[in-house]
């Protein structure tokens, strides 16, 4: 049985999530700007993508980031247009499309999240060095938590339709 104490922590904690990324949202608005005023916030997703992970194709990045492959699509069209990404064929399956960062698209990428560390460092200024690394670890502690439980989820959704019996 779950406290009526937690209950509350938790939904307190949700709603502080939902403010954080809200802010987030914005935030990704504003570097997605900043590198070319005519993409997409979204488009800031898929060029971190790209820088993180390295050459993708577009199924990959598509289930990465949990966008349709229309949207995708429309996307990596106009980062194309705007010289911020390349498409090949796949020497592996010449039918896929991987997509790759330009030069243009990894500088112009770089120096906005240069910029956007230099607002956090200033913003954080007040903070403590321990503070910080505290954030920062617990951070890392939910992303890790959402994927195990993102992982149990789906592994438990699977076994729990094996098992339950067919209606006719």
């Amino acid at each position: 049985m779950v406290s009526e104490d937690r209950r509350a922590h938790v939904k307190e904690l949700q709603q502080e999530l939902h403010r954080l990324f809200l802010r987030r949202r914005h935030n990704a608005i504003q570097l997605a700007k900043t590198i070319d005023p005519e993409i997409e916030p979204a488009a800031y997703s898929i060029l971190f993508t790209l820088q993180r992970e390295g050459a993708q194709r577009m199924t990959d990045i598509s289930k990465h980031l949990g966008i349709g492959k229309p949207t995708l699509s429309r996307q990596l069209t106009t980062l194309a247009e705007r010289g911020f990404i390349t498409k090949r064929a796949d020497p592996a399956d010449g039918r896929a499309m991987v997509i790759s960062l330009t030069e243009q698209g990894r500088s112009r990428l770089d120096a906005a999240q240069q910029e956007r560390s230099e607002r956090y460092l200033h913003m954080l200024e007040p903070w403590s060095e321990e503070d910080i690394m505290t954030l920062s670890g617990l951070l890392a502690k939910m992303n890790q938590t959402y994927a195990e439980y993102d992982d149990a989820g789906a592994a438990g959704s699977a076994q729990a339709a094996a098992v339950q019996p067919k209606v006719a």
